[in-house]
């Protein structure tokens, strides 16, 4: 039997078995919890459900990520069911401190001041289809994969890499400061991601600006300016996308000094982070009723105003019990199985837009915007319309499946996903190999897999198509403009 991955060995038998008997074992216990023990409407019960999406991620995920070590970067399907593990793990939380009585965290946080209670029953429902979710996803990938995980060797020169990050970076800042980023639709995010991407890949890689090393600070502080921007958004969703630079070579090699570093990391979020994102989203739904939008500097003001009157610790434990609320899949995977309970499937409606998603905004400048998640927040009652809401809000992907055709929904949509998401995958694999608009886009495609699982329907499947045709439009474009360029030299392993 081949033992190689592109031609590297597998981790050690006995790690894959390790990793595969802590998930068998695991995931037994959260069976037992789930189905013998206690019943749907108790909170342990959804616990055990966690616990068999952890084991089943973890089982899968592990050894791939061990084989990837001396890879720039694993592969996107190693990723998510990284992710998975952490989203499930902090659900988890969630459910531990609601248990403890924390009053925050017993309701879900819609909005500001928009809480909806919700039985524990319908969170025991939605972790069942997040598993089953995260399963068939996976199957489908691997249909497409056929055991050979395709991770990214191929490592640009840093003066490239560096290259890449100040044109897409300054381009991108150019469309937003004319006002033109709506009308190049989505170019103007490609350009952020592959910004990210170029700093994930100089802090993943093997130079002097990898994570540990000499350099690192740099693309470190070339973070900063994104991270300021995210933080005005209060969506924790971008500054988690912001992080995966920094996140991804600690997760792929564990160390003492890269822990410590973590911690500092969490501790900075918990501190500063989730009080700030607290303080926007508050902004954000004031908009709502007229008032203005705050910056950064602002918000960070309305945060040191809280410091002073309630004290850091208080603040700090009152917006995490608050971000648990909204971040946990549980709470609003549940929401919309007690929605789908009480008035049925919708169908196709969430992805009826699908047809025209794809035809570019300079071609058609009076295109309709897609905004589900203000659909969903005006559905619940927290705007006068999807036009007028000032928030989003989630549905979950697998969730949102089953919304609109059930368990059928789930399974097949899943699958499909996985397929298409691994074609695309292979597609950008095949177009690094000689270019660097290929290589970037590897590392653009690959940081979304951390939100995959609270992206829209919509955006799912309409995303990694619309980016693989940008991106071979884009590589023509350049390498029509200046084949020399394209054609940048790369360290190989």
């Amino acid at each position: 039997m081949d033992n190689t991955i592109l031609g590297r060995p597998y981790p050690r038998l006995g790690r894959i078995r390790a990793a595969h008997l802590w998930g068998l074992i695991w995931g037994g216990m959260g069976l037992v919890l789930a189905l013998v023990v206690y019943a749907p409407t108790e909170w342990p019960a959804t616990a055990g459900v966690l616990m068999m999406t952890q084991a089943f991620a973890v089982a899968v995920m592990w050894p791939r990520l061990r084989a990837s070590q001396q890879a720039v970067l694993p592969d996107f399907l190693t990723i998510f069911l990284l992710f998975q593990t952490i989203n499930k793990s902090l659900t988890l939380l969630n459910l531990l401190v609601r248990a403890a009585g924390v009053e925050d965290v017993r309701t879900i946080a819609i909005g500001f001041d928009f809480l909806t209670d919700l039985p524990n029953f319908y969170r025991w429902q939605a972790e069942w289809v997040f598993l089953a979710g995260t399963v068939f996803f996976t199957l489908g990938w691997l249909l497409i994969e056929r055991r050979r995980p395709l991770f990214v060797w191929i490592e640009p020169s840093p003066r490239f890499l560096w290259h890449g990050f100040f044109a897409s970076i300054g381009l991108y800042i150019l469309l937003n400061k004319l006002g033109l980023a709506p009308a190049v639709g989505m170019l103007s995010g490609l350009l952020k991601l592959f910004a990210i991407g170029a700093l994930a890949v100089l802090l993943g890689g093997k130079s002097h600006y990898g994570l540990g090393r000499k350099k690192s600070w740099l693309p470190i502080l070339a973070l900063l300016p994104l991270y300021y921007l995210s933080l005005q958004s209060g969506v924790k969703g971008e500054f988690a996308l912001i992080s995966m630079p920094i996140l991804l070579p600690i997760f792929r090699r564990l160390t003492p000094p890269r822990l410590l570093g973590l911690s500092g990391f969490l501790a900075v979020v918990v501190l500063v982070v989730f009080p700030i994102s607290q303080e926007a989203r508050k902004a954000n739904w004031e908009s709502y009723r007229g008032s203005e939008n705050l910056d950064t500097i602002e918000l960070l003001a309305r945060v040191e105003n809280r410091w002073a009157f309630d004290g850091v610790f208080t603040t700090a434990v009152d917006s995490s019990t608050k971000w648990l609320a909204r971040g946990a899949s549980a709470d609003i995977g549940g929401l919309v199985m007690q929605i789908a309970d009480q008035d049925g499937h919708i169908g196709a409606f969430l992805i009826k837009d699908l047809l025209y998603i794809f035809i570019p905004r300079f071609l058609w400048p009076g295109k309709p915007r897609f905004m589900p998640g203000a659909w969903f927040t005006w559905y619940l009652g927290g705007a006068s319309s999807p036009e007028a809401a000032s928030s989003a809000t989630a549905m979950m992907l697998p969730t949102e499946m089953y919304w609109m055709y059930g368990w059928v929904g789930v399974v097949v949509g899943m699958i499909l996903l996985g397929l298409l998401y691994a074609w695309c995958w292979k597609m950008l694999i095949k177009l690094s190999t000689s270019s660097l608009i290929g290589l970037l886009a590897l590392f653009a495609y690959v940081i979304r897999a951390g939100n995959l699982e609270s992206t829209h329907s919509l955006y799912a499947i309409a995303e990694p198509i619309t980016f693989l045709v940008y991106i071979f439009g884009l590589n023509w474009m350049v390498q029509f403009v200046s084949p020399r360029w394209i054609r940048l030299t790369v360290r190989r392993p």
